[in-house]
């Protein structure tokens, strides 16, 4: 503790002493809600960041009607400042005597005078709400209805200061109908700054960031709004503890599918290698006591099957499958086998393995086809009586914990008796309610036609988490950050900078950088390590920076000192590889900032790939680097 009090007094006599100008990276933090200010700005300032977004809610400013207290947030301005920090506040959060704000209009936009004429130039970017393109940010999400709140705050903004600029609300994702829709509306008048969320739900970034956000270039392009800044104000991963969660569901599915099962010897397939020790210790303990866990890597399946030994087949807790052994996966279901789904969307999205432990997305892969090897559908729903007369409809009988709520998300659509055949059971094991009618949340499809074996699957998506590391966070924030830079991101704000960790297990948890007592995680270092690699006023390299298989990517920049640098890393297999640079003095580290010294010859460095980037400085990769 001492440690931590002489680095906040020393980063906060640096920041006194000669006040940090903003630059291309920030991180978000509740400051005006629950986060305390001081450690959060003088971490962030040793980082090297530049910004900070926080909440800036109406409710909290106007409790009740013509009632202002802005006594806790000129506090937090003021931090910010301190530390040399520029603030991002989130214009949000209407009282509810003003809620919806597109229907008060009017005291909507006294709120938004009130801020921009109390701090004026202290806060030169205002963003107008947060994700309002997702229920619960936004009740009933609706272009229109959100296009009314922002040309109000618009209108305000400039009226007040036409060098104030406006930044369209964070949407969650790239939602590239919802952004069109605003342009269509005439939108992009009232905005001058592009700001998108794009988050991977603890997938690789590499095929799906850089695809959306070229996918938003080109529609800002359509509507000539090419030449406006792209910011990214949230994006961010999680490093939760890993468990199969409803662990209750995956025995009460395995006691109905065969009763007289009293151990299993479950084959357990991971999507990826980090964390798989901790992913099979979690699959045992969900299982009834004495059962067996061995993990099979995708491309192993087949194989592994044809050996038999085997009653359970467990995919990984995420919407992504391995569409390796899909043949093999539905003989063996066919011949008596049990499989169990707990990733929310059932094989939802495909992905291959490159025999490293290195995931890929299948893009070609048919995933309709490859639930219907298993008699899941999409857009199914239960409820509607179109399966045979034969087949049996059992009741979702009450679980102890798992009452119906109108806040879980199960994606039911994909559970129905609709392809079930004479004879065939379909057990529901969890309900869930949902906007209109009680929907099932977890199931099994219990087969005795012709197939044999059994299929369960749960759908309810918030209480499904995927494996994750501290490690794994620190690498997946260098990547990110590297395909920003490649894409050409104007700001980057990391979520998020503190993590609550009240729940060991729970992803919202763990997102932040530090911990809950303010001490660093890999993570921290990560973002810092880009910081310094890439500083502000960075100039990215108009050259390829990915190889044509998508599997290696390396962006580079030329910094604002003249150096060239970049980072490389690989989605494929690891590995050593001779490089040729422009340089024969090349200096190389890794993630964390430690030095690593390659062989040379010449020009020529033996690097080692891997999936956790390394930085380069001094000199740019050769043209056709990578054969391509």
């Amino acid at each position: 503790m001492k440690l931590m009090a002489s680095i906040f007094a020393c980063v906060l006599a640096a920041a006194a002493a000669s006040a940090h100008a903003a630059g291309d990276y920030g991180v978000c933090a509740h400051l005006t809600r629950d986060e305390p200010a001081y450690p959060t700005c003088a971490l962030a300032q040793q980082m090297g960041a530049g910004w900070i977004r926080s909440d800036f809610d109406w409710r909290a400013l106007e409790r009740t009607p013509g009632d202002w207290d802005f006594s806790r947030y000129d506090r937090i301005v003021a931090a910010c400042e301190a530390a040399g920090l520029q603030m991002l506040p989130i214009l949000y959060e209407p009282p509810k005597w003003a809620y919806p704000a597109y229907e008060h209009l009017e005291a909507w936009g006294d709120f938004v005078q009130r801020v921009v004429s109390r701090y004026g130039k202290r806060l030169p970017v205002l963003e107008i709400w947060n994700e309002p393109n997702i229920n619960p940010f936004w009740k009933d999400p609706n272009p229109t209805n959100y296009l009314a709140v922002l040309r109000k705050a618009h209108e305000v903004v400039k009226g007040n200061d036409p060098a104030l600029q406006v930044a369209l609300g964070g949407m969650a994702g790239v939602p590239l109908d919802f952004i069109e829709e605003l342009y269509r509306l005439g939108g992009a008048q009232y905005f001058d700054i592009m700001n998108v969320h794009p988050y991977t739900n603890q997938r690789e970034p590499e095929g799906r960031v850089d695809a959306w956000l070229d996918q938003l270039k080109s529609l800002m392009a359509k509507y000539g709004d090419a030449a406006k800044p792209v910011w990214i104000t949230e994006m961010g991963w999680p490093s939760q503890k890993i468990r199969i969660n409803d662990a209750e569901v995956l025995r009460a599915g395995l006691a109905a599918a065969r009763p007289e099962m009293e151990t299993w010897r479950a084959l357990y397939v991971p999507a990826e290698t980090d964390g798989l020790a901790d992913a099979v210790q979690a699959v045992r303990e969900a299982l009834p006591p004495g059962s067996s866990v061995e993990a099979c890597l995708g491309p192993r399946l087949a194989a592994r099957l044809a050996q038999g030994g085997v009653d359970v087949v467990i995919h990984p807790f995420t919407e992504d499958y391995p569409a390796d052994g899909m043949e093999a996966l539905e003989a063996f279901v066919k011949a008596g086998g049990v499989f169990v789904d707990f990733g929310g969307m059932p094989l939802f999205n495909a992905y291959r393995m490159d025999g490293q432990g290195h995931a890929y997305p299948d893009a070609k892969a048919d995933n309709a086809q490859n639930r219907a090897r298993l008699r899941i559908r999409e857009m199914a729903w239960w409820l509607d009586a179109r399966y045979p007369a034969g087949a049996t409809v059992r009741p979702a009988g009450a679980m102890e914990g798992f009452a119906p709520t109108n806040k879980t998300y199960a994606a039911s659509r994909f559970l129905t008796p609709a392809l079930l055949k004479e004879d065939d059971v379909f057990i529901p094991l969890l309900s869930a309610q949902g906007k209109d009618v009680e929907l099932v949340a977890a199931a099994v499809y219990k087969f005795n036609s012709d197939y044999k074996g059994a299929v369960i699957v749960n759908t309810r998506v918030e209480w499904t988490s995927g494996a994750s590391s501290e490690e794994r966070q620190a690498r997946m924030t260098a990547r990110a950050l590297g395909i920003f830079a490649a894409e050409r991101v104007e700001k980057v704000f990391w979520y998020e900078f503190a993590s609550k960790e009240t729940d060991a297990w729970g992803v919202h948890s763990h997102y932040g950088i530090v911990h809950a007592n303010f001490a660093p995680k890999p993570a921290f270092g990560a973002y810092k390590t880009f910081i310094e690699h890439r500083p502000a006023g960075s100039v990215q390299k108009p050259v390829r920076w990915k190889d044509r298989s998508g599997r290696i990517y390396y962006p580079q920049w030329t910094r604002p000192d003249g150096k060239e640098a970049g980072l490389v890393w690989t989605v494929g297999p690891s590995g050593e590889r001779w490089l040729d640079f422009s340089s024969s003095q090349v200096v190389f580290h890794n993630v964390q900032g430690l030095r690593v010294f390659p062989k040379r010859d010449g020009t020529k460095y033996l690097v080692p790939l891997s999936g956790s980037p390394l930085y380069f400085t001094g000199g740019s990769l050769r043209e056709n680097a990578f054969g391509d």
